[in-house]
């Protein structure tokens, strides 16, 4: 009699343990389908949350986490759209895991984070080799690292030789007082050289630019502002409308 009641007991806890994991399942799978609705709305906070709260009801994880990066990619928090990313890649179908490394790829770019972009893209065309974008958004990002190198160097160059002026100037500063008169002769007979040379160049600074002339250089003007949009234009990774997960 006793073992039969422990065992009606057990049965009974099961069947409660059971119905307590369904309805929390359907209550995940609810807020899933709400911020569904609220991403495909542009409401990127909502549905945050919503997908948020479906994990906290023990939603699947690989489906919320690939939605939550999405939000938060349109949010333009990549360190937490790129997280939520790599909590997606767990075993899925090529397509499904090509589609996660694509959209970290992007989160990748937008953090700037040229050479993790260039590995996510790879990863998403082994999976996906037809994908175009993917191949797009790959020489993009092997670009933008080129151009990210080239402006380092730049700026090493650059800090090189204002450090060399600054070098040069402390010498200066340190020369004889001799040096320093040397120098205000120098001066003054560059004043007095000055009015002459004004005379001389006054006629050349009186010639006015003819009306050909600036159209042709307002024209030049335009040209290169248009070339530069388009290079900005080009710089912008290929986002995709991504297809929320539900389950």
């Amino acid at each position: 009699m006793t073992k039969g009641i422990i065992a009606k007991s057990l049965c009974i806890t099961i069947l409660l343990g059971s119905l307590a994991a369904n309805l929390g399942a359907a209550s995940a799978r609810k807020l899933v389908r709400q911020g569904n609705r609220a991403y495909k709305a542009g409401e990127f906070d909502q549905a945050l949350a919503k997908y948020k709260a479906a994990l906290m009801e023990g939603g699947d994880p690989r489906v919320v986490a690939y939605n939550l990066g999405n939000a938060h990619y349109n949010l333009s928090e990549s360190q937490a759209a790129q997280d939520a990313y790599m909590r997606s890649l767990r075993p899925a179908k090529p397509e499904e895991l090509a589609g996660s490394l694509y959209n970290l790829g992007n989160a990748y770019f937008q953090s700037q984070k040229y050479p993790e972009a260039i590995f996510a893209y790879i990863e998403a065309l082994k999976r996906n080799p037809n994908d175009e974008d993917a191949k797009y958004n790959l020489e993009l990002a092997r670009r933008a690292l080129r151009q990210a190198q080239q402006n380092q160097e730049q700026q090493s160059q650059n800090d090189e030789e204002q450090q060399d002026k600054q070098d040069s100037q402390q010498q200066q500063d340190q020369k004889p007082d001799q040096n320093q008169d040397d120098e205000r002769k120098r001066n003054q007979e560059q004043e007095q050289q000055q009015p002459q040379q004004q005379q001389q160049t006054q006629p050349q600074e009186q010639k006015q630019m003819s009306p050909e002339e600036a159209e042709r250089i307002l024209n030049a003007l335009l040209q290169n502002e248009q070339d530069a949009l388009k290079q900005v234009k080009k710089m912008q990774v290929v986002a995709r409308p991504k297809r929320e997960k539900d389950w």
